[in-house]
């Protein structure tokens, strides 16, 4: 697979020590150390298992505020807005498209030509996503829902690569809307979590902007006394 992404964010934190990373934050989706909870826009229990919120207003989506990052989460059949289910429990579960054709299924589905993004409010590394399969089970042990499968990424609405979905997807991504979409007949997945981490400017950027303007102000003296 290409990974667009990944080999960008690999040649920043290549380019030198002046990025100091911050801490990751989870953001949690799933029941299991439950830390995402929309602030608005909810009804309850409305999949057919466990505990879960569905967006009122599909074209909203979720609204999130986690360890001081802001992001909202869609959920999509083709581009019209569908509605977003965060399914909290069991534990093995996550974010997904609830199908207003099938009501039964709450993961992000190729079949149903679904697919659910997150945008932030600023540029971020994305890291550690964690996927779960049908029947809330992790993608090594997929359910009567179907497999994983593969996805089309896209950041910042940039096609990157086709990437399996899997149990844990290591990989680091820079941007501010990450969009999932299945690609894989009969599967699809849940989003239970993922890592978020500070794009942090550079410590000697700053040092950089005074030296220029140093020399421009050593300039504009010269001129004037020459």
């Amino acid at each position: 697979m290409k990974l667009i992404g990944s080999l960008a964010v690999a040649g920043v934190v290549a380019s030198g020590l002046i990025f100091a990373p911050a801490n990751a934050a989870p953001i949690v989706f799933k029941g299991n150390g439950l830390n995402a909870v929309p602030a608005s826009n909810i009804i309850q229990n409305c999949g057919t298992i466990g505990i879960d919120y569905c967006t009122v207003d599909h074209d909203q989506g979720f609204q999130y505020s986690v360890s001081g990052f802001d992001l909202t989460a869609k959920a999509y059949i083709g581009n019209q807005a569908v509605r977003l289910i965060q399914d909290i429990r069991p534990g093995n579960s996550g974010l997904g498209a609830l199908s207003e054709n099938n009501p039964a299924d709450d993961q992000t589905q190729a079949d149903s030509g679904e697919s659910i993004e997150f945008a932030f409010t600023r540029n971020i590394f994305l890291s550690d996503i964690e996927f779960n399969s049908g029947a809330d089970r992790d993608c090594s042990n997929p359910g009567n829902e179907g497999p994983c499968g593969d996805f089309d990424f896209y950041i910042d609405n940039i096609f990157v690569a086709t990437i399996a979905a899997v149990d844990l997807l290591t990989n680091t991504f820079m941007g501010s809307s990450f969009k999932f979409v299945p690609v894989t007949s009969g599967g699809g997945f849940a989003i239970a979590q993922f890592n978020v981490n500070e794009v942090p400017v550079p410590a000697a950027f700053p040092l950089l902007l005074s030296g220029l303007a140093g020399l421009a102000f050593a300039s504009r003296r010269k001129r004037k006394t020459a």
